[in-house]
């Protein structure tokens, strides 16, 4: 089954470096072959991408570049690693240099909760499963296979948040969810066929996700059961890949904010930032920022690469057409 962790370490132009987790673009040199010699190297962009321009100023749009490469030659940290990754392909697609790391590692929850859990889904005591994110899909179903109940034939309905956690339940079951949300958990909770209920709902989620989803489901009547899928922590600053210290102090112009925990770990591991502008990914992830005393630049208006995409060029000082696609005040995942 696949899972949240990332595989381990590959080759040059298409992977992790050598004792570290900075992924370099994925549009390399012609001589794939030859070694990183280091961050700024292995994550620069092809010059067939973003020309030989100069790197510009934070904040100040580069001289000229081509319309459908507004981020040419900006330096963008994803405090992530995903294979794929779609919001790592829309920022490269823009021009920019994208150097991704994590900074946070997988915990696992609790697992008899989620057996419980799994066991009532099995069984046919509840009403819907409600999944908020492709992690806990994956934590979640091994339980369901152990419960005897094949995850695509559970006597439920199951409702998801946002297009990855919807792969994420296909590929795992073969089977698509009754209900995804577009994109928010806020816009799952206002769904037509859970504003209102009387039954029993399952809801695992990370430990430290928001408890505004469960807090509204209950308040519009349902019995909420609650399991801790997974929980996030730093990794530790000797894991930190070499040269994104140096990076993130002198290259990086702006910083996709993820999720709170990630925000908290890029703050406790790199510090403010210099001059790099923050994007938050949505509502619940700019207030945690604000809370630890980070300056946000923009929030975007979906959880998407779209969204997320126009929020940068925002930031970064460029006219853009707001994306709207929804009501975006759930939580984002922890």
């Amino acid at each position: 089954m696949s899972g949240p962790q990332t595989s381990a370490p590959r080759g040059p132009g298409g992977g992790a470096l050598a004792g570290g987790e900075v992924v370099a673009p994925r549009h390399h040199e012609p001589d794939a072959s030859a070694p990183p010699t280091g961050l700024a190297e292995a994550a620069a962009p092809s010059a067939s991408r973003t020309g030989p321009s100069a790197p510009a100023q934070p904040g100040t749009p580069s001289a000229g570049p081509p319309s459908c490469q507004p981020l040419a030659g900006r330096c963008i940290l994803l405090p992530r690693l995903r294979e794929p990754d779609a919001l790592a392909d829309e920022l490269e697609s823009a021009g920019a240099r994208v150097v991704r790391a994590a900074l946070t590692r997988t915990v696992p929850g609790d697992t008899a909760a989620l057996a419980e859990l799994a066991r009532l889904a099995a069984s046919g005591q509840a009403d819907w499963l409600v999944l908020t994110s492709a992690r806990t899909v994956w934590a979640l179903t091994p339980h369901l296979r152990a419960a005897e109940a094949g995850p695509g034939r559970l006597p439920l309905r199951v409702a998801v948040v946002g297009p990855a956690t919807a792969r994420a339940w296909v590929e795992e079951t073969g089977t698509a969810p009754d209900l995804v949300a577009a994109g928010s958990a806020a816009a799952l909770a206002g769904h037509p066929e859970l504003a209102r209920g009387t039954g029993r709902l399952l809801l695992p989620a990370s430990a430290l996700a928001d408890p505004a989803l469960a807090r509204a489901l209950g308040e519009s009547g349902w019995e909420v059961v609650r399991a801790a899928a997974y929980s996030t922590a730093a990794v530790g600053h000797d894991d930190l890949p070499p040269g994104l210290e140096r990076a993130w102090r002198q290259e990086v112009e702006a910083a996709v904010l993820t999720a709170p925990s990630t925000t908290r770990a890029l703050l406790d591991l790199l510090g403010p930032p210099r001059g790099a502008r923050l994007i938050a990914i949505g509502a619940t992830t700019a207030r945690a920022a604000t809370a630890m005393g980070l300056p946000v630049a923009a929030t975007a208006g979906a959880p998407t690469p779209a969204g997320v995409r126009e929020a940068v060029l925002r930031a970064l000082g460029f006219p853009v057409a707001t994306v709207d696609q929804g009501p975006q005040q759930g939580p984002q995942p922890a």
